[in-house]
């Protein structure tokens, strides 16, 4: 379940950033966040900074 809600949270990101997406901004910021639910996660995964 976590695997894919984190698929589909990086899959969102690359659609919303288009060509300036880059993978590894992606995982630093994501797993800077910490430990959290994964509704949380998602949400601030998917959110425009």
């Amino acid at each position: 379940m976590g695997e894919k809600v984190w698929l589909e949270a990086r899959e969102e990101a690359r659609r919303r950033d288009g060509a300036a997406f880059d993978l590894k901004r992606f995982h630093h910021h994501a797993l800077g966040l910490g430990p959290m639910g994964l509704d949380l996660l998602r949400a601030e995964l998917t959110r425009k900074d």
